[in-house]
């Protein structure tokens, strides 16, 4: 992730890769999923509510688009992050994973129908290209968190509040950890995947 002067590679703004490792190897769930939350909400979430306050700071300003297309992009990037530790790290899954964290951890709003859309127009377009596909659009003024609307040519595009989906993501978050603390099965996914994930971080940890 970052590396301090001295070198020390971190997993989290508290938690070196080596400390990581450790709570791994002696299967110490509690400390573990404390790092992996603190990964989650300093690195993701609370980045992504900076950017959110600062575009309503602005919002009469057009330059506030950039604030809310980072913040969404964040969010996206995010669930795509959450969705590969929840169906254990699968290689060639990426709808599958994506979609279905969505309906276990963010429906409502999301049904499998937005939940597909929302994939192929926000989570492609962004991750691969950085952008959003067949006129999809991230807005805060939009008053739902999705809606889909159809253009005069017939085509089908989605609208998105960042602020709401954020939120949407943040209370997803939290039912997942509590999934994590109750489920030893979960846990055990999770604590595979981070191993297989982050591998080469683990092998030149200080």
């Amino acid at each position: 992730m970052r590396r301090t002067r001295e070198g020390k590679l971190y997993y989290s703004p508290s938690c070196k890769f080596k400390d990581l490792k450790r709570l791994i190897d002696n299967k110490e769930g509690p400390g573990l999923l404390k790092c992996f939350e603190e990964r989650v909400k300093e690195l993701y979430l609370e980045p992504a509510y900076v950017l959110i306050k600062e575009a309503n700071d602005k919002k009469s300003d057009n330059f506030s688009m950039g604030l809310v297309f980072s913040a969404g992009l964040i969010c996206v990037s995010a669930i795509d992050f959450l969705g590969r530790f929840y169906f254990g790290c699968p290689k060639d899954e990426v709808e599958r994973r994506f979609v279905g964290w969505l309906l276990k951890y963010m429906s409502p709003p999301f049904n499998a129908l937005l939940a597909e859309k929302f994939y192929k127009d926000f989570r492609n377009g962004l991750v691969h290209e950085c952008r959003i596909k067949n006129g999809g659009e991230f807005s805060l003024n939009e008053g739902e968190t999705i809606r889909e609307e159809v253009d005069d040519n017939g085509v089908r595009y989605l609208v998105v509040n960042p602020e709401k989906l954020l939120k949407k993501l943040d209370d997803g978050f939290k039912n997942y950890l509590d999934d994590l603390q109750q489920d030893e099965n979960m846990l055990c996914q999770l604590i595979e995947c981070l191993e297989k994930d982050f591998n080469e971080d683990f092998r030149k940890r200080r």
